[in-house]
C-alpha cells in the first residue's frame, strides 16, 4: 500500500495537485485498515483483554477504509449529475456509517462471549456490509448498464465489487473450511481468503479510479478544489470517534473486569 502511495504521487502530483487530495485520504485509510488488521491478529493472544482490545482497533481501520472508499468513489467515479446533486450529504452520511459500523463491531466484540450467538455476526456484518454498499452506489451509477467491451476503469471496478462479495462470502459463511474441519486450521479459511480479496479489491479499487480521473480530468479540474481541511479533517474526525469508541468499550471491559 505504501508503494501505492509513492507510485501515485509520482503520477498525480498529490502537493501540487489539490484535486488528487481525495486520493491521497483514500489512500491513507487503506493503509491505516492493513496495519491495524496486521496489529489485531499479531497481538491479539496476550489476554481477552488485549484480544478485544486489538480487534476494535481493526474496526476503526475497517470503519475508516470504508469512508476512504466512499470519499474516493463519489469524487472521481460518480456521475457529474450524481456529484452536483449530493456529494457533501453523500460525505455526511458515509461518516455516520463508518461511526456506526466501528461501534456496532465493538459492542459486539465486548458483549457477547463464546459460544457467539447469531446475533454477533449480524451486529459485525450488517452495519458493515451497509458501510460497504453505500461506499460503492457511485460505481453502481457508473458502471450500468453495462457497455460490452468494458473499458479499463469499468474492469476493475466490476471486479472490485466480485472479490469483495466473494471474500466476504468466504468469511461470512466459514467457506471453505466448514467442509473440511480442522484442515485449514493454519492456512485457507475463509478469514485469510477474505484479506488476500481485500488486497486486491483495494488494488482495483485504486487503479480503476486513477483511470477514471484520467479519462474525466477535464471535468473533475473544473469543479471547486478539494478544501484540505475537509478532506483531512473529515478522515481525523472519523478516526477521533472510533478512537472514542474503542476508549469506551475498553472502560467498560475494565470495569467489569474490577466488578468481579
Amino acid at each position: 500500500m505504501i508503494h501505492l502511495l509513492y507510485y501515485y504521487n509520482q503520477r498525480l502530483q498529490f502537493f501540487e495537485n489539490a484535486h488528487s487530495w481525495p486520493f491521497v485520504v483514500s489512500l491513507c485509510t487503506a493503509i491505516i485498515m492493513f496495519m491495524s488488521s496486521a496489529f489485531a491478529h499479531l497481538l491479539h493472544s496476550k489476554s481477552e483483554k488485549i484480544h478485544k482490545t486489538c480487534f476494535a482497533i481493526d474496526y476503526v481501520g475497517v470503519s475508516l477504509h470504508g469512508f476512504g472508499s466512499g470519499f474516493l468513489h463519489i469524487y472521481y467515479s460518480a456521475p457529474q449529475w450524481y456529484y452536483d446533486k449530493i456529494e457533501y450529504q453523500y460525505i455526511f452520511i458515509l461518516l455516520l456509517l463508518g461511526i456506526l459500523a466501528c461501534f456496532l463491531n465493538c459492542f459486539a466484540q465486548y458483549h457477547f462471549h463464546p459460544p457467539y450467538p447469531p446475533l454477533k455476526r449480524i451486529c459485525q456484518f450488517l452495519p458493515c456490509g451497509i458501510l460497504w454498499i453505500y461506499s460503492v452506489i457511485p460505481l453502481v451509477i457508473s458502471l450500468f448498464p453495462l457497455i460490452f467491451p468494458l473499458n479499463s476503469s469499468s474492469l476493475c471496478h466490476l471486479g472490485q465489487i466480485i472479490l469483495f462479495i466473494v471474500g466476504a462470502t468466504f468469511f461470512a459463511f466459514d467457506i471453505p473450511q466448514r467442509f473440511w474441519p480442522g484442515a485449514l486450521d493454519f492456512i485457507g479459511q475463509g478469514h485469510h481468503l477474505f484479506h488476500l480479496c481485500i488486497y486486491f479489491v483495494t488494488l482495483c479499487q485504486m487503479h480503476g479510479v486513477y483511470w477514471d480521473y484520467e479519462t474525466h480530468q477535464k471535468i473533475i479540474d473544473q469543479r471547486s478544489k478539494p478544501d484540505l481541511i475537509f478532506c483531512a479533517g473529515s478522515m481525523i474526525s472519523l478516526i477521533l470517534w472510533d478512537i472514542v469508541i474503542v476508549w469506551y468499550f475498553r472502560r467498560r471491559l475494565g470495569d467489569k473486569d474490577h466488578g468481579h
